[in-house]
């Protein structure tokens, strides 16, 4: 796996769906990438975008695609198998909300209201 085109190919989803992910699940992808955990980032970013139907552009449903298959998962299912979005790759990429026209991203989240 080429980690640093890896990195640039997740940072740069998150970057482009913004606010269209809970900032709870882009504070973990970003810090599953810091600390090397690439499989984890991977499989949460994945599971979170496919689960929760977030549109997302071609464009991004083609960089979730690098970043999934950048890992090696045929003949080590076993390794993978606590990473649902690693072992079936297509599934999670065929959930996905791919719309022509997603949301722009704000420049930063909405403000949350006082009591949450």
């Amino acid at each position: 796996m080429d980690l640093v085109r890896f990195g640039a190919a997740a940072s740069e989803l998150l970057d482009s769906l913004g606010d269209r992910l809970f900032a709870d699940t882009r504070e973990s992808v970003r810090s599953y990438l810091w600390t090397g955990e690439e499989g984890l980032a991977a499989d949460e970013l994945a599971g979170v975008l496919s689960h929760h139907r977030v549109p997302v552009s071609p464009a991004e449903r083609d960089l979730l695609r690098e970043v999934l298959c950048a890992f090696d998962v045929d003949g080590h299912e076993d390794e993978f198998r606590h990473l649902p979005s690693l072992s079936d790759r297509e599934r999670v990429l065929a959930a996905l909300n791919v719309v022509s026209d997603p949301p722009a991203p704000s420049p930063s989240p909405p403000p949350r209201s006082p009591d949450r």
